[in-house]
């Protein structure tokens, strides 16, 4: 199998101050190539700390990647520990520097020295661009091993790796001789994941030579299913025999445009031309502003209201004194009156309602931190559905906004 090690370098990431996404990002990116992520680790902004890492990695792994240490200023030490480590000098890449040159340029700005310094590589590597930034990303070919060494700066990264990388890892597989993992994977709404694995996992022992792995989140599971690529020459339907018997025991729960649920929603709104809005006491906008994460959101959703008080939940969406006093504002009517009076206000064609007790504090026997009821309203009716969550807050504000699009999606889909 073809492996790969992530190193994550600088001391903000070791001492907490800013969050290592790079590596996350970078794992999901290559187990969609089929490479298989051997390691990743954090280290310090220290030159003999990167050199021994990299030589410790590369002994195991075919593809090592770090990301940091990049930049011109005086921290920035990491091309200095791989020139070292490849025991090579510093030679300037000419279209680097007129990269930098046109990139200040244009933004109408002063370049400097320091800033050409980027430009130098060490002798035996090639410049990667970056076409968002400054500092290039450093290609290295060695003892039939790629070496790639990129920005810090996520932005960065991802744009370096999505327009150069990809392409050389493709053609590295093509020209080795080991195996490397096919991967399908299979999202799911409205479902937990030890249910997922007691209607399916027989087909995970009866088929040893399919990896199974479950990926829960807030927003649902996802269930991948890799095979290395020689078994999948053997027997071309070996995925695709699995990936129908999945669907006949997940049904309703499989979301068929092969997205997250946050993509499908929006693409089956998108496609049917419909338009959503929104009333939120316990998310405090949390819906509305998933709903506006990706491009086109403008087309489905209207907009919505934050009505957390009882006060706005009477005075901007009309839900009567009277379902309040007797039902109290987390209860099936309240959530009913938010969703139906949210469309008619904002005429659209679905709304959705959320009220609950995120806690930590609120609850009470009868209604309990975590209960929460999202109410779903369209022309033909209006109803409501009662979950109970978790005791954590930030947990029930995600699952909130996640299940009320789960719950209109399969809605639509699956007539439930």
């Amino acid at each position: 199998m073809i492996k790969a090690a992530i190193i994550a370098i600088g001391d903000e990431l070791l001492i907490g101050e800013t969050i290592n996404t790079n590596s996350a990002w970078l794992g999901k990116e290559l187990t969609a190539l089929g490479i298989t992520v051997n390691s990743s680790i954090i280290i310090s902004d220290n030159k003999d700390s990167i050199i021994n890492s990299i030589l410790q990695l590369a002994e195991i792994n075919n593809i090592i990647i770090t990301t940091g240490g990049l930049g011109p200023t005086k921290d920035d030490i990491t091309k200095k520990a791989v020139a070292t480590y490849f025991g090579v000098d510093f030679t300037e890449d000419t279209f680097t520097r007129k990269h930098l040159v046109e990139y200040f340029s244009r933004r109408g700005k002063a370049i400097t020295e320091l800033h050409f310094e980027q430009a130098l590589l060490p002798s035996c590597s090639s410049a990667l661009i970056n076409s968002v930034g400054t500092a290039p990303g450093i290609y290295t070919f060695l003892n039939d091993k790629l070496y790639f060494n990129l920005p810090g700066v996520p932005r960065e990264m991802k744009s370096i790796f999505e327009d150069n990388i990809i392409n050389i890892i493709n053609d590295y597989k093509s020209n080795q001789n080991e195996d490397y993992f096919v991967y399908k994977t299979i999202y799911t709404t409205g479902i937990v994941e030890s249910e997922i694995a007691k209607r399916i996992s027989y087909l995970d022992d009866e088929n040893e030579s399919i990896k199974f792995a479950y990926l829960p989140s807030y927003s649902g599971v996802r269930l991948r299913l890799g095979v290395l690529n020689s078994e999948l020459e053997a027997n071309s339907n070996l995925i695709y025999d699995i990936e129908n018997m999945i669907y006949k025991h997940l049904e309703t729960h499989i979301i068929e445009e092969g997205k997250p649920i946050l993509e499908a929603f929006q693409e089956y709104f998108l496609k049917n031309n419909w338009t959503i809005s929104v009333a939120e006491s316990c998310t405090g906008g949390g819906l509305g502003s998933l709903l506006t994460e990706l491009s086109g959101s403008s087309k489905i959703l209207e907009g919505g209201f934050i009505v957390y008080s009882n006060k706005a939940k009477k005075e901007l969406l009309n839900v009567k004194e009277s379902t309040l006093a007797e039902f109290g504002a987390v209860s099936e009517e309240t959530a009913i009156e938010l969703a139906y009076n949210c469309r008619l206000k904002m005429q659209t064609d679905f709304a959705i309602s959320i009220t609950g007790i995120a806690g930590p504090n609120g609850g009470t026997d009868e209604k309990p931190i975590g209960t929460v009821w999202i109410g779903v309203s369209d022309s033909k009716e209006t109803k409501a559905t009662k979950f109970v969550f978790l005791k954590n807050r930030e947990a029930n504000r995600e699952l909130s906004k996640y299940t009320a699009l789960s719950m209109l999606y399969r809605k639509l889909k699956y007539n439930i």
